[in-house]
């Protein structure tokens, strides 16, 4: 994935994640949440990048 469309998706993940949690979280904190939850939606995004290209070379399909 490249960075821009990595970026756009955790982004919008974190968003989400804040309106989820609005009520949980003071007016004042909420810019600090938003921060928060974007790192860890971009780790994550990460995690996954590198597990699937670790993975990808064993399902390679055979020719027969």
């Amino acid at each position: 994935m490249n960075k821009r469309l990595q970026h756009d998706t955790a982004f919008a993940m974190a968003k989400r994640l804040r309106d989820v949690m609005g009520d949980c979280i003071r007016e004042d904190d909420r810019h600090d949440a938003l921060e928060a939850f974007y790192r860890v939606c971009v780790a994550g995004i990460e995690s996954y990048e590198l597990q699937r290209d670790q993975v990808r070379p064993r399902f390679k399909p055979q020719i027969i």
